[in-house]
């Protein structure tokens, strides 16, 4: 399936995040690969931050209080990292478009 700009927009990206987009396209990716990618990313934010809850919350019931301070810290980093180097919000976009249009798209 080939994904057109008005999809984009009725998916709900800006122009300047379509503008974003079409830069990772520059690659030699295709739109809907790149589309895929950014799902991929936003899906690995998520397990790794509810990985590192988990963790928190374990270490706050089984452990001592320097463990439960440094695991929220480390956390707490690795939250602030992912915000800084990958685009959450266009990942959280490519992958509800990826959910709604799942038979579309190649998952390979």
């Amino acid at each position: 399936m080939t994904v057109k700009n008005d999809e984009l927009i009725a998916a709900g990206f800006s122009s300047k995040e379509i503008e974003r987009i079409k830069r990772y396209t520059a690659t030699g990716d295709s739109l809907d690969r790149v589309l895929l990618d950014l799902s991929r990313y936003f899906k690995m934010f998520v397990w790794v931050t509810t990985v590192m809850v988990v963790i928190t919350i374990l270490s706050t019931i089984l452990g001592s209080t320097t463990q439960t301070i440094s695991s929220a810290i480390a956390a707490a980093f690795l939250v602030m990292v992912f915000l800084l180097v990958m685009p959450i919000k266009v990942g959280y976009k490519s992958w509800k478009l990826l959910k709604t249009n799942a038979n579309d798209f190649d998952r390979g």
